[in-house]
């Protein structure tokens, strides 16, 4: 390449460079004042927390009192300039099988609602006690065997719904992130854990073996080097 056309390709980059940064800087000036953070309809990773004590890499347990903590969002905020509803946020636990984000309302559980909700001006919130179940959950919310199922397989897993209203998914709100909740005798929450999945041993030994098996070898090639 001659330095001629080298240099051509760098005139052509930083022009493409010069313009993207205008747009982008028009892009922002547009926004409204005070806007920031997700808009409606977002996941929220790790909004969904286990609250004091609990395992890590296990589901919540049926009956377990977590914290849902929503950062600064242009969804609920009343200084954004976007009119958005900022009061009576509810929670209420919905099914969201493979971790897909519901589209219809039936999925969610209104027996497990937490309502009114007043976020700060800028849309954030965090509470704690809300408690999540296995559902349908027979023990505390007398439930049968039809409506959203939550557990702790990939086919049962949850989420949380939060916004103004569940029953209407055009109002403004968000989603925790995808989660699961494993069954027990009496909704106590007993072995509380972080909502992830549980990683079975059938996986977890043989990993462990061959992580021993690669140790072993590792130490006698080592001694064979030493010894030669």
């Amino acid at each position: 390449m001659s330095i001629r056309h080298a240099a051509r390709r760098v005139a052509i980059a930083v022009a493409a460079t010069a313009a993207a940064g205008t747009f982008a800087a028009l892009a922002f000036t547009a926004s409204p004042a005070g806007a920031s953070g997700p808009t409606t309809g977002t996941v929220i990773p790790n909004s969904a927390q286990c609250s004091d004590t609990c395992t890590g890499g296990v589901p919540f347990s049926s009956g377990q009192n977590i914290n849902v903590v929503i950062p600064a969002n242009e969804t609920f905020s009343s200084d954004d300039g976007l009119n958005n509803n900022n009061s009576g946020i509810n929670i209420v636990e919905c099914a969201a099988p493979n971790g897909v984000v519901p589209t219809n309302s039936a999925n969610c559980d209104g027996n497990t609602i937490d309502a009114g909700i007043l976020p700060n001006p800028d849309g954030s919130f965090s509470i704690s006690g809300y408690t999540v179940y296995a559902l349908p959950d027979s023990i505390q919310l007398g439930e049968g065997t039809s409506g959203p199922k939550c557990g702790s397989t990939s086919a049962t897993e949850c989420i949380l719904y939060i916004g103004n209203n569940q029953n209407d998914f055009t109002q403004p709100h968000l989603w925790s992130q995808p989660f699961f909740v494993k069954a027990n005798s009496d909704d106590g929450g007993e072995n509380p854990g972080d909502g992830t999945p549980e990683v079975p041993l059938a996986v977890i030994l043989p990993l462990s073996a061959m992580g021993l098996l690669g140790g072993a070898v590792l130490i006698r090639r080592r001694r064979t080097q030493r010894a030669a």
